[in-house]
């Protein structure tokens, strides 16, 4: 069976192009030549032999030759395999195993490499478990499951060949002996695009390396650095040009709180509001009237509301905290709980809309709800899929949490039939302020206005992430008001529609 698979070709220090080929017999195939010869079964240097990169690289090329050799086998050879013995039979399976189960993953892009040098693992453990059983590491297994299956086609050819001079199976055409070649002098070609690709890989991380270094040094001297001299992994908006922290220890992140950099209006902007929402929850909560009215469950939904934006502040001060850390790693796990913590705040904020709309309805409003809360889960797993966090994606995040907040009027088409359309407008208008900063704010956000129009000029205060912070806690405290006069409206309708429940 033919499928696509991508073939990459590794250029210079910059990256690699990556592109998708699907092959037929009737199809040309330009091959290159190669400069220097070694094969794949020659030895290799032992610090690059089970660097994952380059391995996950060269499963994606031998995948592709695989598919190639493959298909000329079965158009000239199929009809006499039967000549073949028992165990080049198994080995010819193999192949064949690993090529259709590899098929079914060839359209991945994230991850591409690693996932079908997985499945070829798996495949061939199913069969030769044996010859994988020292190898402990993923890409020690993929690479010592390639030089399996290359001595599977070349004694497969090699067989093929002796059939072929004892006269069993007459002369193969020239294509086949072009190809055979062409493919030889192709994948010593692809070989050394792979010991140059390993190359401009270690360039790559020692660059990084240096570049970290150098930042590190320069923020030891001046404080703060620039957004020029930060590593490219923490280039996020580059119209805040100066007062960045890089640290190399946690605790200097911590201490760096109380320094003037363009990170404190956002650490303490947070780090002030959580102390608000948490006098909120803990005093002046309990002493409003609706607090004596409420069962367990409606405290309950109030509390996971006040849970969840302590928590979302809490995340986004750690995160502005620690987003100088000089390890990459770090930084990008400090990240992924900003988000999930905004996810939890956006979640719970539609579940107490959602409890109290249905209030006298246990059916539906545990349906909305238990749905609700599967969306918050998947907001908490997504962020640490690495394009969600790149600079470059703001506008997929804010279209992603809007989209979120958006399900919160799922219920609004049932309210609208049950109970008619001014209802709705009149049950949802509490919320309306809320929505409205918490939309602003994120339009402000993803735009990187106004120091977009003003480069430098709103460093340290007045910039889209400090708007955004302020918009945060506006929306948390708006909400609140608005889940205390959704709470008294759900109070009154009990009193006829559900009695018991306010008894």
């Amino acid at each position: 069976m033919a499928c696509k698979a991508p073939a990459v070709a590794i250029g210079d220090f910059e990256g690699a192009v990556s592109t998708s080929t699907c092959n037929t017999p009737n199809e040309e195939t330009p091959l290159i030549r190669s400069r220097r010869r070694h094969s794949f079964q020659h030895a290799r240097r032992s610090s690059c032999d089970y660097d994952a990169d380059a391995v996950f690289l060269r499963v994606e090329v031998f995948l592709v030759e695989l598919e190639r050799r493959l298909q000329w086998l079965e158009e000239y050879r199929k009809s006499h395999m039967e000549s073949i013995d028992a165990s080049m039979r198994r080995g010819y399976a193999a192949l064949e195993a690993v090529r259709d189960s590899c098929c079914a993953a060839s359209g991945e892009l994230m991850g591409g490499g690693k996932r079908r040098a997985k499945i070829l693992v798996e495949t061939l453990e199913e069969r030769y478990n044996e010859a994988l059983a020292t190898k402990e590491t993923l890409s020690e297994k993929a690479y010592a499951g390639m030089r399996l299956m290359e001595s599977f086609l070349n004694d497969i050819e090699a067989r093929s060949q002796l059939v072929r001079d004892a006269g069993i199976t007459g002369t193969l055409d020239e294509g086949w002996k072009a190809v055979d070649s062409g493919l030889s002098h192709a994948r010593e070609a692809v070989n050394e695009a792979v010991d140059e690709g390993m190359e401009s890989i270690r360039r790559a991380k020692e660059a990084l390396r240096e570049s970290i270094d150098r930042a590190i040094l320069l923020a030891q001297e001046r404080r703060t650095i620039h957004y020029h001299d930060l590593p490219h992994p923490w280039r996020v908006n580059p119209h805040i040009l100066q007062g960045y922290r890089f640290t190399a220890s946690t605790k200097e992140c911590i201490t760096s709180v109380f320094s003037f950099s363009n990170e404190l209006v956002n650490i303490w902007s947070h780090l002030i509001g959580l102390f608000i929402v948490l006098s909120i929850a803990f005093y002046f909560y309990p002493l409003d009237p609706n607090f004596h009215l409420s069962t367990k469950a409606d405290i309950m939904i109030a509390a996971v509301f006040f849970f969840a934006a302590c928590k979302c502040l809490v995340c986004s001060t750690i995160w502005h905290t620690m987003n100088g850390i000089a390890n990459q790693k770090v930084m990008e796990r400090f990240a992924c709980v900003d988000y999930t913590g905004i996810s939890f705040l956006v979640a719970a904020s539609i579940m107490t809309t959602e409890y109290t709309a249905f209030y006298c309805e246990p059916t539906s409003r545990w349906i909305y709800i238990l749905l609700t809360f599967s969306l918050g889960v998947g907001g908490v797993i997504l962020p640490w899929h690495p394009t969600f966090n790149r600079s470059d994606m703001s506008w997929a995040r804010v279209a992603f949490y809007s989209t979120m907040a958006m399900t919160g009027f799922a219920p609004l088409i049932q309210l609208s039939y049950s109970r008619g359309f001014e209802w709705c407008l009149y049950f949802y208008a509490p919320v309306v302020k809320s929505i409205l900063v918490y939309g602003l704010g994120a339009c402000i956000y993803a735009s990187q206005i106004p120091e977009r129009w003003f480069p430098g000029l709103f460093d340290y205060c007045g910039a889209s992430h400090n708007i955004w912070h302020i918009a945060v806690l506006g929306g948390i405290l708006f909400h609140y008001f608005a889940m205390q006069e959704l709470f008294a409206g759900a109070f009154l309708r009990a009193e006829g529609e559900c009695p018991n429940l306010t008894s």
